[in-house]
């Protein structure tokens, strides 16, 4: 019997964490299955995994997708905790629900965009904060960002882009003021699904190329959905983000802070895990650190795909199947 179903990879959950706090996640896959990908959403958008690539599947794995903390259903973290540390304890969490007696073996990581950073926050996290860390089998990273604490000359490597939005400008200037202000205009936009799906073709789909395009209608064709389709279902994600935007404010912050580790001097069980960084060669928004992290993750192989920002989403299967073999596991 097929484990995998859309209907119940779309469904949104909600895990009670305590002290007023929970946390929004999709999950999809064998309930049973000993090998667990915890994948994260990059900004505007939450967690929902109605389709599982192929190479997943192929190794029956339980695909686990959280909403990042301040955003859609889930809770901000509690003011003056570590975010990291946060993170560490809400993901502890949800894997003690689903997996109560911890029956699973294997764990790998993965994350788009603004979710690299908490993808990066859980491979390198201390086992005794994040004690599953010790079964992470690899991590996938597609178009995003170093830790710009130790990345010291990260304002170098970024794009006008992203040198804007989480650059120096977002976190030098005090109280999120610029967050705020882009903030407003967006929430102006992401009230309804025509809103959102006018931004996203406005800053994603109107900007692909000529060969891009072919790659996306192979993509869509593989799929069997329309394009209309693909975006309607991103505008409702990010309608559903813009229940709250306390996690939009801080992202700068957060890609600033302890990450609770510097990648060149992880310990060899952390540092022998393989770890695939995926860039896109027509990418104005992420990605521009890529070689940063390659040359500071002592198992990271970094490679580029053609494309925009999204691209990476059109090579996903190709992506995990390179990642699971690096790993030593495949089908």
């Amino acid at each position: 019997m097929d484990s995998y179903s859309k209907e119940k990879g779309a469904e949104e959950h909600i895990l009670d964490l305590g002290s007023g706090r929970q946390l929004a996640f999709a999950h999809n896959g064998p309930a049973t299955s000993r090998i667990v990908i915890l994948n994260f959403t990059g900004l505007m958008s939450v967690g929902s995994v109605p389709e599982v690539v192929e190479s997943c599947r192929e190794v029956g794995a339980h695909w686990i997708h959280p909403t990042l903390p301040g955003m859609g259903k889930s809770s901000p973290r509690a003011p003056g905790e570590e975010y990291h540390v946060a993170l560490a304890r809400d993901i502890t969490a949800l894997l003690d629900y689903l997996y109560p007696t911890g029956d699973f073996d294997t764990l790998y990581v993965g994350g788009g965009s603004y979710g690299t950073v908490q993808a990066q926050m859980i491979y390198g996290a201390p086992y005794s904060l994040f004690p599953a860390g010790r079964k992470i089998a690899g991590c996938l990273l597609l178009s995003g960002f170093s830790p710009f604490k130790y990345h010291v000359d990260h304002a170098n490597s970024l794009t006008w882009h992203s040198w804007f939005t989480v650059g120096p400008p977002a976190h030098i200037i005090p109280f999120h003021i610029l967050q705020r202000t882009f903030s407003t205009v967006l929430a102006s936009k992401f009230k309804t699904i025509d809103g959102a799906k006018s931004f996203l073709n406005m800053s994603l789909f109107s900007k692909m190329d000529d060969d891009e395009r072919k790659i996306f209608a192979q993509f869509l064709d593989k799929k069997g959905k329309t394009e209309d389709e693909l975006i309607s279902t991103m505008a409702k994600g990010i309608v559903r983000c813009g229940e709250q935007w306390s996690g939009f404010h801080e992202v700068s912050d957060v890609i600033y802070s302890d990450w609770g580790f510097e990648p060149s001097k992880l310990d060899d069980e952390h540092s022998s895990k393989p770890m695939l960084i995926v860039g896109s060669d027509k990418d104005p928004q992420g990605g521009s650190t890529n070689e940063w992290m390659g040359a500071n993750y002592k198992s990271a192989r970094v490679k580029t795909v053609p494309g925009g920002h999204i691209s990476s989403m059109f090579y996903m299967d190709e992506l995990w199947r390179e990642l699971l073999e690096l790993s030593g596991r495949s089908a």
